[in-house]
């Protein structure tokens, strides 16, 4: 069994720390810790994340965090894509 702290998801996720903690605070489905050490640093299941991830692919895939970070459009653009009304 593996387990994650806040500064493993950090640096797994390319968050900040302070990041992670809003993730938990803004997604109900955001794992619950599987316990608390000196009642203030939480330790989470890896399977727990691993399976989050699976829901959440801004967190594992750098394009897609952009993508929602920045619009439909910026990532577009940013790709490459033109898009002409009336031809797909």
């Amino acid at each position: 069994m593996n387990l994650y702290g806040i500064t493993d998801l950090a640096k797994r996720w390319q968050y900040t720390r302070q990041g992670v903690h809003n993730k938990m605070k803004e997604d109900e489905e955001f794992p619950e810790p599987i316990a608390i050490v000196n009642q203030r640093t939480l330790v989470f299941d890896e399977q727990d994340i691993i399976n989050y991830e699976k829901k959440r692919k801004e967190l594992t895939d750098i394009n897609h965090k952009h993508y929602l970070a920045n619009g439909r459009f910026k990532y577009f653009l940013k790709h490459g894509y033109v898009f002409i009304k009336g031809r797909s």
